[in-house]
């Protein structure tokens, strides 16, 4: 019985769990590809996706290209362009290549790990890149794509595509016709670039004239192409011109010389057209032909001339082809009139005599016909004969014989030569002069009784017409001969007489006569000279010699002869006066002598003045003067009239100067006050000092020594005016003459002081609210006080003044007129004074909601702040709700607090504290303000730390030529640090820049090195632990400037003004060095104290660190991905792109390359006198110093970051006693240093081929060293589930590096194999964007990822 028993349990254990149990537990539900990747086609640069979709899945899925897997990670590090595309959790793991190249053309498998006893699945497709052809070549092209053959010639065109994937195929054309010749040749040859082809096409053509102009081309056609390329040529076939032929002219045809005429001589055909060339008698007279549907045409056009008669004119044409040029001709025949006519005869005659005149015209064609007119009367007694010429023309010859018949004029003859064929005539006459007696003359340029002015010229002239030979003319004057000058024109003879005119030519008499050989007696003309004259001088005489003011004075005034009589005006200073006229007097020659007499009542201001007599000629327009100057004595009369007030601003000095001229001089001065004479001035020196003392100074000086009152002759110092120095100053100034008074008043002005304002003013809302401001000053007016505030719209007040008093009165006040209203006073002497009143409305509260309040966030086990504002008046109270309970009541102070703090004049807020923060502690909590006249609520949601909320409110603040300066206002930070990212781009291009801005409350930004004149978008995102934002703001555009800045020159004045730097810069300067003194000398003792207390207990593995929590564990900065000073976290960079992770998912060489040798090197030095510990929390590894967590202790620790080439670094490398003769859980990356890339990938690969069911060991890596081989790590020893709930306190250094999956005693033979890659775990993919996190305690914290 209990053998069966035994049996039949063995027989369900292998029925149960044997090799086929667990085939029939999930045949039906194994993993399988829904999608399985196939081969693709994509144009190089496009984007391709190759589906992979996996059914069930159970195993991790990776892809791999040509059996190169490129790793779990859907991101694919090390090829940017590659990335895993889909829902992963669906088993969706298409895999997507950007941009693709040459490079990208292979085998893709798809591979899908074992797992759960499913067994691995593999798909593979192929993805055939497309490369389009890089040129189109049509081989034999002529110059410009032209291609000449001569008629009948056999020509082959080879077109050649070059650099195409696959082979291009080619079409031929002709005229954009498709053609298909025999001839056709079509070769493939490899390109010499890699997996590229040619091809190369050629075809035959035997060309007639008829393909004269036809275009044949190639067409490659590649499916890479979006239009297919093409090259293409044009045929030009040669062959000879036809025949000239001429137009124009007919054989024959007679032409009228002067008429224009064009020969035209065309010549059809030809390639290239021929050249047609005009010749006349064998002399190049044309060559510019032009070709004109396919002829070529040349137009000779000319003027026919007399010349042109029978010349002949030749037409050549010829081009290359022609061995002798082809010729057509036309000789012409040309008619014209006689080229001239010309007419002789005797030069004079007289009534009766013979005379002969002859006719001769010059090469007529045909001969001229000759006829006489004489007077206008034709005259046929003529004899004519005709010779020929050698230009085949005439020349005609005619003679008239008559007696000179009886007339008192001369004859005119005329001779007409005809060309009867043309109807043309030429004309020339000639005139036989005839002796007779001249006309009686007469005058011209002066009429009688004109005025003509003294020294000017004056031209009369005496014109004789008629007589033959011309008259003889003479003047005379008063019966004098005098010279002139003579002119004889066209039988009229003229004499001009030039007279400098005189006041003895005033009355002359100038005569003209003129004669002639044929005259009995001269006959004559004559006139008489009116001449204008002014007085040749004025003298002024004056009575009595002796003038004082207040008596009479007369001034007399003579002038000379004058025509017409002269005008006398009386100037003083210029301004004319009147005076009394005598009787006038006559002189010989016809002058006239004037007197006039001016009267003056005396007075000191006639003293010095000038008196000008002016004798005017009126009809000259010309004035005579002479001038006197008066000497009157008189009392002392002030040079300027005394001011009856004086401003003085207090402290200040001033210098009055009341000077008085008198005659004779000299001048005393007495000044006085309340009837007191003023002490005299006292010495230059002093009184020169007294200007540089500004008010400040006045004000502490003792008034004794800085103020004063003094006179010197005129002048009034006041020195340091104070209040006491008004009032009214007397001066008298006295000579022999007499005394003169004058008084002012001194008006001392000082400046305002604000006596009372308004402090704090409370009304209810709708009521008027009364703020009053009193001043003293002087002066002190309306204009000089006023009520302001910045931003506020005054149309809803009323300002009043008076008595030194300014009102403002706010009409129906509400909300919004809360504040502070300044009362300035400035009267524009000292400075501004200005003292604030304070309006308070009571209104009810007014909570703030706003997308910055109306979240919070916080991981489990925090510290949760929600935060709420409002405004309003009396004072706000605030309580916190959830679901209608109040949380604020102080009932769990253990769990909730509320902080409120009034943070403006009407504004408050409140902080609700949450400790510990749970689950259940997330939702949505009510914040209630309210105050005696009501409250006002806001919901606010509490969450886990989420991404952040885009930046808000993106603009423009300033563009300069290379940078713009941006600023936003910033979004909810989903519960943690946010940092922000610009992205921007010119207009002209599509790819993006970015600047990162990392600083803490920074929110403005200068994106510098961008170019000139050049137009930019900028969008912006926010960053933090958990994910990006979304970018705004794409369309904020701008334009930086089109010009630089001209390049400033150093300045000589730079050292000067350094000089003058500022006293309380120095005494901040030593105030900064004498605390960083202090800093020094705390953190030297602190390191001595660390130093004994290290020596005393050496460090042992039960030594606990501080304890800390994850709810109060500062965040710490990650590996830093540039060098840089201890200020580059805070510090915007710009990149193209983050560079990719270089691990997959896994702790590998690089998680532990912060120790290293060169690292030991770089830092030991520095910082070994300070120690660390290690401790672990979620994915970060951080290292505390024994100085504790908080700035606060008294310690001293410095406040800085030690940065390394590529991450942060422990100072303190060497690991704990237990490790010493422990083989390294992992090689230092620094052996791997030039191949790190590569020992990254060994590692993916590993962990890869483990899945697959690879032996352990079955890959090494050889990086220049001796060979390493990387296991696989026991699952046992990964991260453990719920990291977020660990607590690091009392963990040693062992129990640290376990938590990194690392094991901390492993079995000797086991080496490496038994510390390699632990499982994955999603903690440790690493944001770029943590780098930015700032702990708010800058401390010497060092952080291992």
């Amino acid at each position: 019985m209990c053998v069966m028993k035994i049996l039949l349990t063995g027989l369900l254990c292998v029925l149960t769990h044997g090799p086929g149990g667990p085939r029939l537990a999930w045949a039906q539900q194994k993993q399988h590809f829904r999608n399985a990747p196939e081969n693709q086609r994509v144009i190089e640069g496009n984007v391709a996706i190759i589906k992979c979709e996996v059914g069930n899945q159970a195993g991790r899925v990776q892809w791999a290209k040509d059996g190169f897997v490129l790793g779990f990670n859907r991101s694919i590090p090390g090829y940017p362009r590659y990335e895993m595309i889909g829902d992963g959790i669906d088993g969706e793991h298409h895999l997507r290549i950007h941009n693709t190249t040459l490079n990208d053309d292979a085998d893709y498998q798809c591979q899908v790990g074992p797992a759960d006893g499913h067994p691995p699945i593999r798909g593979t497709g192929h993805l055939t890149v497309l490369m389009a052809p890089a040129a189109v070549e049509l081989l034999g092209r002529g110059r410009e794509g032209v291609l000449e053959v001569s008629e009948g010639e056999e020509v082959t065109l080879e077109c050649r595509v070059e650099d195409a994937k696959p082979v291009a195929d080619v079409v031929w054309f002709k005229n954009d016709q498709e053609i298909h010749l025999d001839s056709r040749v079509d070769i493939t040859e490899e390109s010499s670039k890699h997996r590229r082809h040619n091809m190369i096409s050629k075809v035959t053509l035997r060309l007639t004239p008829q393909d004269d102009g036809s275009h044949y081309s190639c067409r490659a056609d590649h499916p890479a192409l979006n239009t297919p390329m093409r090259a293409s040529v044009k045929i030009s076939v040669q062959y000879p011109p036809g025949p000239p032929v001429i137009t124009g002219y007919t054989t024959g045809e007679a032409i009228r010389a002067g008429k224009e005429r064009t020969l035209t001589c065309r010549s059809r055909g030809g390639n290239p057209l021929g050249r047609v060339v005009w010749y006349r008698n064998n002399e190049n007279i044309d060559s510019t032909d032009r070709a004109e549907g396919g002829e070529s045409v040349n137009e000779y056009k000319f003027i026919v001339d007399a010349a042109d008669n029978g010349a002949v004119f030749t037409c050549e044409v010829r081009n290359k082809l022609t061995d002798k040029p082809l010729l057509s001709s036309v000789k012409l025949n040309v008619q014209f009139p006689p080229q001239r006519v010309r007419v002789t005869g005797p030069r004079q005659a007289r009534v009766g005599d013979n005379v002969t005149l002859t006719c001769f015209a010059e090469n007529s064609n045909p001969p001229a016909m000759v006829s006489w007119v004489m007077d206008g009367q034709p005259r046929p007694e003529t004899s004519t004969r005709n010779e020929t010429t050698g230009s085949g023309g005439w020349h005609t010859n005619s003679k008239l014989t008559l007696t000179v018949p009886s007339v008192n004029r001369d004859i005119t003859f005329t001779c007409h030569a005809t060309n009867q064929a043309l109807g043309e005539t030429k004309v020339d006459t000639f005139k036989l002069p005839i002796l007779r007696p001249p006309q009686a003359p007469y005058l011209r340029g002066y009429s009688e009784g004109t005025g003509i002015s003294v020294g000017s010229e004056q031209v009369i002239t005496c014109v004789s017409i008629g007589g033959n030979p011309v008259a003889h003319l003479q003047w005379y004057r008063n019966g004098q001969k005098v010279a002139s000058r003579v002119h004889n024109v066209d039988g009229v003879s003229s004499a001009e007489v030039h007279i400098i005119a005189e006041p003895e030519d005033n009355g002359a008499q100038y005569r003209c006569e003129a004669h002639n050989a044929a005259a009995a007696s001269p006959v004559s003309i004559s006139t008489t000279l009116v001449v204008y004259f002014p007085p040749e001088n004025v003298k002024i005489s004056l009575s009595p010699q002796s003038l004082r003011a207040g008596e009479q004075a007369t001034l007399t005034c003579d002038a000379g002869p004058s025509n017409p009589a002269a005008t006398i005006t009386w100037l003083r200073e210029g301004y004319e006066m009147s005076g009394s006229p005598q009787p006038p007097s006559h002189t010989r020659n016809g002058g006239t002598i004037v007197v006039n007499k001016l009267t003056l009542s005396l007075t000191a201001a006639d003293d010095g003045l000038t008196y000008t007599c002016q004798a005017f000629n009126s009809a000259l327009q010309k004035a005579v003067r002479q001038s006197v100057t008066l000497r009157v004595n008189y009392k002392p009369t002030f040079l300027t009239d005394p001011p009856p007030v004086v401003d003085v601003v207090i402290g200040e000095s001033e210098v009055l100067n009341l000077t008085a001229r008198a005659n004779p001089g000299p001048v005393t001065y007495a000044w006085t006050r309340h009837g007191l004479p003023l002490p005299q001035q006292v010495n230059e020196d002093s009184w020169r000092n007294a200007y540089t003392i500004d008010l400040e100074e006045m004000a502490a000086a003792p008034s004794e020594t800085s103020s004063y009152v003094a006179a010197d002759g005129p002048l009034l110092y006041l020195k340091g005016v104070t209040v006491d120095d008004a009032g009214d100053y007397e001066l008298k100034a006295t000579n022999s003459e007499g005394t003169t008074d004058a008084k002012i008043y001194i008006n001392v002005q000082y400046p305002p002081t604000i006596k009372y304002t308004s402090r704090l003013v409370t009304v209810s809302e709708g009521q008027d609210a009364h703020l009053e401001c009193a001043a003293d000053g002087n002066p002190l007016t309306e204009a000089m006080m006023k009520w302001s505030r910045e931003n506020y719209d005054f149309t809803r007040t009323e300002q009043s003044f008076g008595g030194k008093k300014a009102s403002l009165m706010v009409l129906r006040a509400n909300r919004n007129d809360t504040g502070v209203f300044s009362c300035v006073v400035n009267n524009g002497i000292g400075k501004e004074t200005m003292s604030n009143a304070t309006l308070v409305v009571k209104t009810k509260p007014q909570v703030e909601r706003s997308q910055l309040f109306n979240r919070a966030a916080v991981e489990l086990g925090g510290t949760g702040l929600l935060h709420c504002r409002a405004q309003g008046a009396p004072d706000i109270s605030f309580s916190w709700k959830r679901d209608g309970h109040l949380l604020s009541n102080g009932a769990r102070p253990d769990k909730y607090e509320n902080e409120t703090i009034k943070t403006g004049l009407v504004t408050w807020a409140s902080t609700f504290i949450i400790k510990s923060v749970r689950e259940q502690d997330y939702g949505d909590y009510v914040c209630v303000a309210e105050n005696e006249l009501g409250a006002s609520t806001t919901q606010v949601r509490f969450t886990r730390p989420t991404r952040p909320d885009p930046p808000l409110a993106l603009k423009i603040l300033n563009t300069t030529h290379d940078s713009v300066t941006l600023s936003w206002t910033p979004g909810f930070d989903g519960g943690q640090p946010q940092y922000f990212r610009i992205r921007y781009r010119s207009k002209s291009s599509s790819s993006y820049q970015f600047a990162d801005v990392v600083e803490f409350g920074v929110y403005t930004y200068t994106v510098t090195g961008l170019s000139l004149n050049t137009e930019y978008f900028f969008s912006i995102q926010s960053r933090n632990n958990d994910g990006d934002s979304e970018y705004r703001g794409e369309f904020v555009r701008a334009i930086t400037r089109s010009e630089a800045p001209p390049t400033p020159v150093p300045s000589s004045n730079v050292g000067k003004e350094a000089s003058k730097l500022p006293g309380l810069w120095v005494v901040i300067i030593v105030l900064v060095a004498t605390a960083l003194l202090a800093l020094n000398v705390s953190a030297i003792v602190c390191i001595v104290r660390r130093r004994r207390n290290k020596r005393a207990s050496p460090p042992t593995k039960k030594t606990p660190p501080p304890s800390i929590s994850a709810s109060t564990m500062p965040k710490a900065l990650p590996i830093s991905t540039t060098q840089g000073s201890d200020q580059a976290s805070s510090k915007s960079t710009t990149n193209t792109m983050y560079a990719p992770s270089s691990y997959n998912d896994t702790v590998v060489g690089e998680t532990l390359s912060s120790i290293s040798e060169k690292s030991r090197e770089s830092y030991t030095q520095e910082d070994s006198v300070v120690d660390y510990e290690v401790h672990f929390l979620h994915d970060h590894v951080f290292l505390y110093d024994h100085c504790g967590l908080h700035c606060g202790l008294p310690c001293g620790c410095e406040q800085t970051h030690k940065h390394a080439a590529s991450t942060y670094l422990i100072d303190q490398i060497e690991p704990p006693p237990e490790y010493a003769s422990q083989t390294p859980s992992q090689p230092s990356s620094a052996a791997y240093d030039p191949q790190e890339d590569d020992y990254a990938e060994v590692l993916r690969r590993n962990a890869y081929n483990h899945q697959l069911g690879v032996p352990n060991g079955a890959a090494q890596y050889h990086a220049g060293g001796p060979s390493v081989t990387l296991g696989l790590h026991d699952h046992g020893h990964g991260y453990p589930a719920d990291m977020g709930s660990i607590s690091v306190e009392g963990r040693d250094h062992s129990h640290a590096l376990q938590s990194l999956g690392l094991d901390s005693d492993p079995p000797p033979s086991l080496g490496l194999e038994q510390h390699s890659i632990p499982s994955e775990h999603p903690s440790l993919t690493l944001d770029p964007a943590l780098h930015h996190n700032r702990p708010s305690c800058h401390r010497r914290h060092r952080l291992l990822q």
